[in-house]
């Protein structure tokens, strides 16, 4: 299991890797994802196992249904429904109730944990090409803000495993949906998206300080021990579970300093900093 180091020491909170699980096969080993025909009882232990690990309880995981969109919910509203809500972003404050634990399930896509430093909102976003396009990352920073009080300079990043720009091939027509910094054609047959640095761009012009942003983990795709990868091995494989919860009572004003956020370089393609429509 992967943390950030920048995040506030009492949150709960991680990405899970491929590794520690029970899970057999193309599922080996740390499956969390029930959709492609694992053992439900491998799934539910790799479950208990990774919760045990962050220090939660699985029944306060609260996960909503994803489908590549850009609705960010309420986790209190996910939680009540039994799961059966769209969304792919999840949100929480701490008087709606600090118990619950926001979680979204990757093989590829970008997931994005937020915090304050003072633990009192939460998102986790699950942030596909298609979710990036339709600016689901500045729409969770942009709820937080408006639940508050917290400022987006408040707040703190984690960019969790996902595909990098050397393996995220694309045709034309998702090509185009990006900013053409984004679009990486240097030695390729066809173009290559790079997320990493969009969503990072997207959280920089939302108003999340750069030192505040930390890249966990690495390419799904190129680390086959490490991560399942849909791009990779197509269907019938695991998934990823990123988690976020806002931990015990809050903390006070702390005005020590943080580390800094670490901030690798994107692979191949520079990030680009200007704005974006959907994060004005």
């Amino acid at each position: 299991m992967l943390r950030a180091a920048s995040f506030p020491a009492d949150a709960i909170h991680g990405f899970s890797t491929r590794r520690g699980g029970v899970s057999r096969g193309r599922f080996s080993s740390l499956n969390l994802g029930g959709r492609w025909g694992d053992d439900p009882a491998h799934v539910a232990e790799n479950l208990r196992r990774l919760a045990q690990a962050g220090g939660f309880t699985t029944e306060r995981l609260v996960r909503a249904r994803q489908v590549h969109g850009a609705h960010v919910a309420a986790a209190v509203e996910v939680a009540a429904a039994g799961g059966a809500v769209e969304a792919d972003g999840l949100w929480q404050h701490r008087e709606q109730g600090a118990e619950l634990v926001l979680g979204v399930m990757t093989a590829d896509c970008v997931p994005v944990l937020l915090i304050d430093g003072q633990r009192r909102v939460a998102a986790a976003v699950h942030s596909g090409w298609r979710g990036t396009v339709a600016g689901i990352v500045p729409r969770a920073v942009a709820t937080l803000v408006a639940a508050g009080p917290v400022a987006a300079t408040e707040l703190f990043a984690a960019i969790g495993p996902c595909i990098e720009v050397g393996a995220f091939e694309v045709g034309e027509e998702v090509a185009e949906r990006f900013e053409a910094r984004f679009v990486d054609r240097r030695g390729y047959r066809r173009p290559h998206v790079d997320l990493v640095a969009c969503v990072r761009a997207q959280l920089e012009a939302a108003g999340v300080p750069a030192n505040q942003i930390e890249r966990v983990g690495g390419c799904t795709h190129a680390q086959v021990d490490r991560f399942f990868s849909y791009r990779r091995d197509g269907r019938g494989i695991g998934q990823q579970l990123s988690f976020l919860g806002l931990g015990g009572e809050p903390v006070g004003l702390d005005e020590s300093p943080r580390p800094a956020a670490t901030r690798p370089p994107a692979c191949r393609a520079e990030p680009c900093r200007t704005a974006f429509p959907w994060s004005r």
